[in-house]
């Protein structure tokens, strides 16, 4: 069985459209929905329209690694399918990264091709996050919608500063693998959670894959939330002080200071900080 989690804070019309994409009810598939406290009415339109769908309902907004990991808790499938309220499934996409998945018994996760409501290309990967990944990054965002930067500047990439992480706007899990080490770090409310994710299960021994067959559609990509800093610092921090070394911790940290001020960094550095 697949346990398909999504996780919605105001999704509106794009929920819809998201959970249509996985098909209607049908055996070897449960559809869970973890509303982080919306405003707009979802819950009672996906209790309408989806009457199937299992809605866990929060009072609070907990968070994306949080959120899921709720669900994870009772999903009762052998893989978890991890997917945006923003994005949606292609036809045969599910089935082509289940074959993935199940072709490996030390394959952990399998992203999909992502591209853009339009059809563009979309980076479903990213080099290996810390100093050096973040400036490869940098130089390959510009060319996101061309064929080579997915291919040969991937590997290359990988070469360069390590094995790339997924996003998990669209991601099929196994459940083994995602809880043997402990699901998402509830301490990232928002970003580098699914780095983090990656990483820990790479060190666990697992492998993490991309099936281009399977292609899912992305409205979100790399858009800027209006509170970005906010949130992406204080995870930024987190993931640095938890992965990379002293050198490249001191450095970032020079860095933001310099960006923010003293007052701001050190409040993304205390203990527990999230908004």
């Amino acid at each position: 069985m697949i346990s398909a989690v999504v996780v919605n804070h105001n999704g509106g019309v794009g929920l819809r459209r998201c959970l249509d994409s996985l098909g209607p009810p049908r055996a070897g598939l449960e559809v869970l929905l973890v509303d982080n406290a919306s405003s707009d009415g979802s819950p009672a339109l996906v209790r309408e329209v989806f009457p199937w769908v299992r809605v866990l309902a929060q009072t609070a907004n907990l968070g994306f690694g949080a959120a899921n990991n709720l669900a994870a808790a009772s999903a009762a499938g052998e893989s978890l399918l991890l997917l945006n309220a923003d994005a949606w499934l292609e036809a045969g996409a599910l089935g082509r990264l289940a074959d993935r998945l199940g072709s490996d018994e030390r394959l952990a996760l399998v992203a999909p091709r992502l591209v853009y409501p339009d059809g563009r290309r979309q980076f479903s990967w990213s080099p290996e996050r810390g100093v050096l990944g973040e400036a490869l990054q940098q130089l390959r965002n510009p060319h996101e919608a061309r064929a080579w930067v997915h291919g040969r500047a991937a590997r290359l990439a990988s070469r360069i500063a390590g094995p790339p992480w997924y996003t998990a706007a669209c991601v099929l899990l196994r459940a083994t693998a995602f809880r043997e080490v402990g699901g998402f770090d509830e301490r990232f409310f928002m970003y580098f959670e699914d780095v983090d994710l990656c990483v820990r299960l790479r060190a666990a021994g697992w492998r993490l894959a991309e099936e281009p067959a399977a292609v899912a559609r992305h409205a979100g990509g790399f858009a800027r939330h209006p509170q970005v800093d906010e949130l992406y610092r204080p995870s930024q921090l987190r993931y640095y002080g938890l992965h990379r070394p002293r050198w490249e911790q001191r450095l970032i940290a020079r860095r933001l200071r310099r960006r923010f001020g003293d007052r701001a960094v050190d409040a993304w550095l205390a203990p527990g900080a999230a908004p």
